[in-house]
């Protein structure tokens, strides 16, 4: 593990990798697109079966190695509402909100997904406040008005005109993705403020999960897709799948993420985390050429903002959100 005081490169790091997480995988959906167009439908190389699966269990393998002294002594003392609740929380955050975030790329530009996402932190207030009865953060509701403003103008809508709706342009079946998906993840992370209060180890809340889910993908990939899904991917979507997106981004951003909380505490993280906003879109124009406009950028300041301002000092656990 990295020493703690190297926690603010750590942070840095994990901002650098997930921002870049979106752009990667979009990135990767295209040449898979490419791959299939030249072969005629005969090689299918991506689906999120085999994204998620190898990305979950080189995750799960590798935390659950590294703590498997207290998953050893937890595991055992789970009972039945333990065990279920971690069940729920490893469907809800790896399992339907990756899989319609991997779908709902497919169909939106990482652009507009990754704005669309910033939506996670006031949908887990909403859903910490309706479910646990936990205070909303201070000025949350100026913060509430600062995020559909923000997207409105990184949209660059002109409400005036017939087709200036917030959503126009988009396609609907990814917009509805997009929404089950931060849906997904923001009750994935009100179940984790209750993981959080048991005090279990990362072993069991990230390692066990993980690999249950990995097991889940992959017979989720066996039944719809085949052995061959697995047996005949091409070198490159190997190479790029194995190595740079499972190793560095998914099972690199978790470890660097778990020390940058060892070290900074979660509201640091959960403050500065959110420059992977910026380190999205520019890894979006540089590797994917998406268009990076000034009323984007001045969007995703006003959104950035509105995170800020509904971090900043909560009022009740503000562990992991």
């Amino acid at each position: 593990m990295i020493p703690s005081r190297l926690a603010p490169l750590a942070l840095l790091g994990y901002v650098l990798l997930r921002g870049c997480d979106a752009s990667v995988l979009k990135w990767l959906q295209e040449r898979g697109a490419a791959t299939l167009l030249r072969t005629s439908g005969a090689v299918d190389p991506i689906s999120f079966g085999n994204v998620f699966f190898f990305a979950n269990l080189a995750t799960g393998l590798v935390v659950l190695l590294l703590d498997r002294g207290c998953l050893k002594r937890q595991l055992p003392q789970l009972v039945l509402r333990d065990r279920s609740l971690l069940c729920l929380r490893a469907a809800l955050g790896s399992l339907i909100g990756p899989i319609c975030y991997f779908l709902a790329l497919q169909r939106l530009s990482v652009i507009s997904q990754t704005l669309l996402f910033t939506l996670i932190l006031p949908v887990t207030a909403l859903l910490a406040q309706l479910l646990l009865r936990e205070p909303l953060p201070k000025r949350f509701g100026f913060s509430f008005v600062l995020l559909p403003l923000g997207l409105l103008i990184s949209r660059n809508v002109d409400l005036s005109l017939p087709s200036g709706a917030p959503w126009s342009g988009l396609d609907p079946v990814g917009l509805a993705l997009g929404l089950l998906s931060v849906l997904a993840f923001s009750a994935s992370g009100v179940l984790n403020r209750v993981v959080v209060d048991k005090g279990w180890g990362a072993g069991l809340t990230i390692g066990l999960t993980n690999l249950l889910a990995a097991f889940v993908l992959g017979t989720i990939t066996l039944v719809f897709y085949g052995p061959a899904h697995f047996l005949y991917m091409r070198w490159w979507w190997l190479f790029g799948l194995l190595l740079v997106y499972t190793a560095c981004i998914s099972l690199g951003g978790e470890l660097l993420l778990l020390v940058s909380y060892r070290g900074l505490g979660a509201i640091t993280v959960a403050l500065w985390g959110n420059g992977g906003i910026f380190v999205s879109l520019v890894s979006a124009y540089l590797l994917l050429g998406e268009a990076l406009t000034v009323h984007t950028l001045m969007g995703a300041l006003i959104i950035l903002a509105a995170l800020l301002i509904a971090g900043a000092k909560p009022v009740s656990n503000p562990d992991v959100a």
